[in-house]
């Protein structure tokens, strides 16, 4: 075995590695499936954001407590504006859940809904927080090889995993026109 693949074998070991192996966890490695269906109609109680995607998360969670009393489903997320035109400040989008039809919130909550539409579905197997980063490179990538690119206003759902050794799916759907 040479010298220096023995200096490098506990720092591989003791880093590397597991930092792969969270990595490959999360979803990180996993790949990207894109196909082109006809998805909603969605009905869902939401909060409105200006600003910061990253802010995102803990207003589901709001809009969650919110929700106490009133059956609902998997986390919803309307983006309407492309992180990579707009600025940061400028950005705006819709967190909740998925409701009934016919149900019944109290403000600040809403109801609105998204029709069923054409759209193109990325659907990765990943960590709430890593998804997005694999989803949306993926539709990018497969939009550039025929000549567009990502087309707002996105909708993504996360269908959470039904055990600890499983990451969830995230759904983004995009409209095709």
């Amino acid at each position: 075995m040479p010298v220096i693949f023995k200096k490098l074998l506990p720092f591989l070991l003791a880093f590397v590695l597991p930092i792969v192996s969270i990595y490959a966890w999360w979803g990180g490695f996993n790949s990207v499936e894109i196909r082109e269906e006809v998805r909603g109609p969605y009905t869902y109680a939401y909060l409105e954001q200006r600003g910061d995607y990253s802010k995102l998360p803990p207003l589901a969670e709001e809009v969650r407590d919110l929700l106490k009393g009133v059956d609902h489903g998997q986390p919803i997320t309307v983006l309407y504006s492309n992180p990579d035109l707009v600025d940061v400040g400028e950005r705006r989008a819709r967190t909740g859940y998925l409701v009934a039809a016919d149900a019944k919130v109290r403000a600040p909550l809403q109801i609105d809904s998204v029709p069923a539409r054409p759209v193109l579905v990325a659907e990765v197997r990943a960590g709430l927080l890593m998804a997005p980063s694999r989803a949306y490179p993926a539709l990018d990538r497969y939009l550039q090889a025929r000549g567009g690119g990502i087309r707002m206003p996105t909708v993504e759902l996360y269908a959470p995993s039904d055990t600890p050794l499983s990451m969830g799916l995230l759904t983004v759907e995009m409209p095709l026109q």
